[in-house]
This record gives C-alpha cells, sequence and structure tokens, in this order.
C-alpha cells in the first residue's frame, strides 16, 4: 500500500509524548503502528527532503521550546512479542516498553533482565542509549536485532554492530531505526528474580521521581571509575557535593531526594533545563576538576 499522507498532522504538540513534559511541537507527526510504516515515513521524507526523528518512549530526551523540524515518526510497534522457551530467548518490537521485557522475563522465569526494572522508556530507546542499571547495559542481553539501515535497507544485525559503549551506541551517531530485537536470557528460579525486581522497584521508589513528576531520568552520566577502580562513580555523589539538591533555574528544579535528576515542577521550559544543567556542569568542574556529560539527548531547534 503506498504511504498515506493524510494520516500525517501537523505543528503536532510533542511535550505530552515524553517523560519530561516539556517541548514544543513537531511540524510534522505520524504514529507508526507497523515496521513497514516506520520504512514507508521515512522513505517519505527522505522523497520531501525534510528531516526525521524518532520517537519512543520519550525518556531521556529534553525537546527543544521551538519544537522539532520535519517530521517526527513516533515507534508505536508493537506486533512482535515471541518467546523461545528452547533458547531462552524473547523478541519484540521496539515499540514495546523496556518494561514489558522485564515483565516477560519474570513471567518465563528468565533472568538477565532483573536490573533493568523501573526504568521508563521503549526498548529501542534502551537500546540507542544502552540503557542501564546496577553495572548491567541492554547490551548485555541483546542477541540481535532488525534494524532499517541508513540507506534503506532493512536487515538483521548482531549486537556488535551498535558499537556499545557505556549510554551510547552507534544510533546516537547513525540514523539507523531498530525495528524488533531480540533477548538473550538464562533459566532462573521465578521466585527468586521476581524478589529481586521487586526490591530494585522498592529502591528505585525511595530515589527516584515518580511518574507523576516531570522528569527525563538521569540526567548526566556516571563519571569514570577513579584510578585501580572499575565501577563508575555515581554522577549523583559529586552533585550532592556541590549542594546541588533543590537548585533551580526558572521551572526547572535538581529533584531533593537525588541530584542527578533535573524535574520539571509542571511549568519548566527545555531552556531551563538546559540552563540549569550548564550551571551544574560548571559548578562541578569549578569544584572538582571535572566534566559532567549529559546522558539526555537535546533535541530539536536549539539555535
Amino acid at each position: 500500500m503506498p504511504f498515506n499522507e493524510k494520516l500525517i498532522k501537523n505543528n503536532y504538540p510533542l511535550k505530552d509524548l515524553t517523560t519530561f513534559r516539556i517541548g514544543g511541537p513537531a511540524d510534522f507527526y505520524y504514529e507508526a503502528e507497523t515496521a513497514q510504516d516506520i520504512v514507508d515515513a521515512v522513505n517519505h521524507a527522505k522523497s520531501k527532503n525534510i528531516p526525521y526523528f524518532i520517537i519512543g518512549g520519550g525518556s531521556n530526551l529534553v525537546i527543544s521550546d521551538k519544537g522539532i523540524a520535519g517530521l517526527v515518526i513516533h515507534n508505536c510497534i508493537k506486533n512482535i512479542k515471541k518467546v523461545d522457551t528452547n533458547n531462552k530467548t524473547i523478541t519484540l518490537s521496539t515499540g514495546h516498553k523496556l518494561s514489558e521485557l522485564v515483565d516477560m522475563a519474570e513471567h518465563e522465569g528468565f533472568t538477565g533482565a532483573e536490573p533493568f526494572a523501573g526504568i521508563p522508556g521503549s526498548l529501542g530507546g534502551a537500546i540507542c542509549g544502552n540503557a542501564g542499571a546496577y553495572g548491567k547495559s541492554i547490551s548485555d542481553i541483546l542477541l540481535e536485532a532488525e534494524i532499517l539501515l541508513s540507506n534503506g535497507v532493512v536487515k538483521i544485525v548482531n549486537k556488535d554492530f551498535f558499537d556499545f559503549s557505556y549510554r551510547s551506541s552507534i544510533l546516537k551517531r547513525e540514523p539507523h531505526i531498530v525495528l524488533s530485537a531480540t533477548f538473550a536470557l538464562k533459566q532462573g528460579n521465578r521466585e527468586a528474580i521476581s524478589q529481586e525486581i521487586e526490591e530494585i522497584k522498592a529502591t528505585r521508589k525511595t530515589k527516584h521521581p515518580g511518574k507523576e513528576i516531570g522528569c527525563a531520568g538521569s540526567f548526566f552520566k556516571n563519571l569514570p571509575p577513579e584510578p585501580g577502580e572499575s565501577r563508575r562513580r555515581a554522577a549523583g555523589e559529586v552533585l550532592e557535593k556541590i549542594g546541588a539538591k533543590g537548585m533551580h533555574f526558572g521551572g526547572a528544579f535538581v529533584y531533593e531526594k537525588h541530584a542527578n535528576f533535573i524535574i520539571n515542577k509542571g511549568d519548566a521550559k527545555a531552556s531551563d533545563v538546559k540552563s540549569l544543567a550548564k550551571i551544574l556542569i560548571n559548578k562541578v568542574k569549578e569544584g572538582y576538576g571535572v566534566e559532567l556529560e549529559e546522558e539526555v539527548r537535546y533535541v530539536g531547534r536549539w539555535d
């Protein structure tokens, strides 16, 4: 079927599609429900010579107050949901939430996905940013993925293709789009898995903003390990030392319970968030000589 341009919406508000609930409109917006929808939408944007951007669960994003130029394609594809009990794999379309992978693994008694309990956002976004917690990243369990390459070819790639690093992948540098992904897990004890998931969720609840609070997730990447150590240093610790908790710029505030979260108390602008982040980066550099790097992505018109 040819691409239906009538499904494209003009000047579409984006802030409610993000966990931060901040940002201006998309020039054009299209909701993709199948992998073919995404392929067709990308081809349409290319044929019109306009830029395109994929949005999934909307976490880890700060969308400019001026919005996003071109076509925003909302990845809502959820038509693939498979479990292979023999090989202990789960395959999902990337419009599914990361939490759905955790829930499916728990239901099957597969272990390996527990550290991702409570992390917001979609599977596509999790792969793009190599999401993780508790020393584990999504790259640790990704086996392979179906991907729309920037040259328009759809193919299956293994995880080496993604050139994963801490909170990053090739997807942050090149405009490939993951359509579905397969995760390799191990057989575990369902009770132990459920208990670990509940503990992780409970811990997150004490320190992380709830869903009712506008927030993009952890704002800054954790710092490289100290010489002789293997674990990264928590960005929240150094931010706490500079007295970041409660600091604000306009409607953007540093969360009182954890210094590595910037929250929207209701009327924050994207420019407020960026200004507050710059203040925090400068204070940490002045006080401790280290350069904080944003984990969130700034997208849209920032000129």
